[in-house]
C-alpha cells in the first residue's frame, strides 16, 4: 500500500516533519487506499506539537481553523487535527491507540504512519475490510456522536458493507439522539450518500436497520404504504423508493450541482403517496394526486437543503415526474409536450427521474422516455428551451396588465414558439390576439392530462 498526497499537501507534510511532528494519516484515507478506491478526503492527526506550534507551522500555507473546542485546520484539501482524549480534551502526546479508540468503526480506525510508511491496525480494521463489514470500535465511545447512526447507513451505501449485528443494535439504541444533530451535519452526510453511494439499496435498507430513518418522518412514512402488485411487483412505496434511488444513481454524470437535484428528486418523488394512497371503488390501491402533495418534500428540503435554488429545481420534477407516461399513454400531440416542457427547469432531469421511477418498478426501457426526448428534439426544446421571442412589454402592448394573465400569455407565447406554430414575432403577436379569451381557462394541467405515473 502506498499513499500519494495531493501535490499541494506535500510541502505541508514536509514542514510538519521538520518541526518534529509525528504525522499519522487517519480516517477514511487508509481505508479507501486499501480498497483501491479514489481518496476524496485527507485527514491528518498530528502528534508531538502543541496547538500553538501546529498553528504556527500551518499559517504560511494559508490554513484556516474550523470547529470550536476541537480544533481542526483545513489546508491544501486536507483536515489536520490534534489527537483527543476521552471527553474531547486535546493531548498532543496521547498514544495513538487511545485516540483511535474514539473513532466510529474499525475500518476508520486504521492509521498510516507517514514517517515509517507503515499501516497501524489496533482494532481489526483490515479483517473487517476483508469481511466487508462495519463494526464499532468501542461500545463505550460509539455514543459520543449520534451522527454515527446515519453514517453507518451512509458507509454501507458507499462501501457496500454490511453492518455487524452488535453495531446495528448500538445504532438503534443511539437513534433517538439523532434528533439532536443539526440539519447542516445531516445535509453533508446526505450529500456524501447521494453523490458517492454505489450501493444505494443497501444504504436504504440500513436506514431502517439502524433506526436512522426515525430522524426523517417524511421518509419513514413510506414504510408499509401499499401499492398495486400488478404495477409494483417490488413491494410497498418504501421498497420502491430504494430501487428508484439506486436506478437514479446509475444516471449520475459527475456534475455535483446536477446530480444532487437528480438524486433528491428520486429520493422525494413519491413522498405524497403516504398521504394520498387509498383503495379505489374496485378495491385497488391508488395514489391519485400524489405528485401534487408537496408538503412533505418541502418540509424535508427546508430542514436539510434550505434555499430556493434547489427547491425550484426539485419540486417541479416531483410534480411532473409522471407526466411523460400520461402523455404517451394518451397519445398526446406536440402541443401537450410543448406545454410540459415549460413546467420544469431541466427536461433531462425530468426524464432521468421518470426513467428511474420506471426502473424502480422493473421497467427498464420505457418507450415514453424516448418519445418525449424525440419530440422535444424535433421542437428544438432539448436539452434546453429556446429563448422566448416575446417578453412582458410586448404583451403589455396588447393591453395586458402585469399579473397572472400576463404570465399565462407569456407561457402560451413560448409554447406556440416551441411547438412550431409561430416562428416570428409578428405571427406570434397575431396568434396571441386571437387566443386571449382562452387564457383564463389555462391552469397547470398538461392539456387536461393528470400527471400520474405509469404505476398509479
Amino acid at each position: 500500500m502506498r499513499l500519494e498526497p495531493p501535490a499541494a499537501l506535500t510541502p505541508v507534510l514536509t514542514a510538519l516533519q521538520r518541526a518534529g511532528a509525528e504525522v499519522l494519516v487517519v480516517g477514511g484515507t487508509p481505508r479507501d487506499a486499501l480498497l483501491g478506491m479514489a481518496t476524496h478526503d485527507w485527514d491528518l492527526e498530528i502528534y508531538g506539537l502543541s496547538e500553538a506550534r501546529l498553528s504556527e507551522c500551518l499559517l504560511p500555507f494559508g490554513a484556516h481553523r474550523v470547529g470550536g473546542r476541537c480544533a481542526v485546520w483545513v489546508v491544501a484539501g486536507a483536515e489536520i487535527a490534534l489527537p483527543q482524549a476521552q471527553g474531547g480534551r486535546i493531548d498532543p502526546h496521547l498514544p495513538w491507540e487511545i485516540a483511535a479508540q474514539r473513532r466510529d468503526f474499525s475500518v476508520n480506525a486504521l492509521v498510516w504512519d507517514w514517517r515509517t510508511q507503515r499501516l497501524l491496525d489496533h482494532f481489526g480494521g483490515v479483517d473487517d475490510l476483508h469481511a466487508r463489514r462495519l463494526r464499532a470500535v468501542s461500545a463505550n465511545s460509539f455514543g459520543e456522536d449520534p451522527l454515527r447512526v446515519f453514517r453507518a447507513a451512509r458507509l454501507a451505501g458507499q462501501l457496500g458493507f454490511s453492518i455487524e449485528a452488535q453495531t446495528a443494535a448500538l445504532c438503534r439504541q443511539l437513534a433517538p439522539r439523532l434528533q439532536q444533530v443539526p440539519g447542516e451535519r445531516l445535509r453533508k452526510e446526505w450529500e456524501a450518500l447521494l453523490l458517492r453511494g454505489q450501493h444505494l439499496i443497501r444504504a436504504w435498507d440500513s436506514l431502517a436497520l439502524t433506526g436512522a430513518v426515525t430522524r426523517f418522518p417524511e421518509l419513514q412514512a413510506l414504510q408499509a404504504v401499499p401499492q398495486r402488485p400488478d404495477a409494483h411487483p417490488e413491494g410497498d412505496v418504501w421498497i420502491h423508493t430504494g430501487r428508484v434511488l439506486a436506478a437514479a444513481g446509475q444516471l449520475r454524470r459527475g456534475d455535483r450541482s446536477r446530480d444532487i437535484i437528480l438524486m433528491l428528486g428520486a429520493l422525494l418523488h413519491d413522498l405524497g403517496k403516504a398521504s394520498t394512497t387509498r383503495r379505489d371503488p374496485q378495491g385497488r390501491w391508488r395514489a391519485f394526486g400524489h405528485e401534487r402533495a408537496r408538503t412533505a418534500a418541502e418540509s424535508f428540503l427546508g430542514r436539510y437543503f434550505p434555499g430556493t435554488h434547489l427547491s425550484h429545481q426539485i419540486l417541479p420534477v416531483i410534480r411532473w415526474h409522471g407526466a411523460p407516461y400520461a402523455l404517451y399513454r394518451d397519445g398526446a400531440g406536440r402541443a401537450a409536450y410543448a406545454h410540459l416542457a415549460l413546467q420544469v427547469p431541466d427536461l433531462s432531469l425530468l426524464l432521468d427521474v421518470a426513467a428511474a421511477d420506471a426502473r424502480g418498478a422493473g421497467r427498464e426501457h420505457p418507450p415514453a422516455i424516448d418519445t418525449a426526448r424525440r419530440l422535444w428534439q424535433e421542437m428544438n426544446a432539448w436539452p434546453r428551451l429556446p429563448k422566448p421571442l416575446l417578453k412582458g412589454p410586448d404583451l403589455m402592448a396588447l393591453g395586458l396588465a402585469p399579473g397572472p394573465q400576463l404570465g399565462k400569455a407569456l407561457a402560451l407565447a413560448h409554447e406556440l414558439q416551441i411547438v412550431g406554430a409561430c416562428h416570428d414575432r409578428e405571427r406570434l403577436m397575431a396568434e396571441l390576439r386571437r387566443r386571449l379569451p382562452e387564457l383564463s381557462l389555462r391552469g397547470d394541467r398538461v392539456y387536461g392530462l393528470r400527471s400520474r405515473s405509469p404505476n398509479g
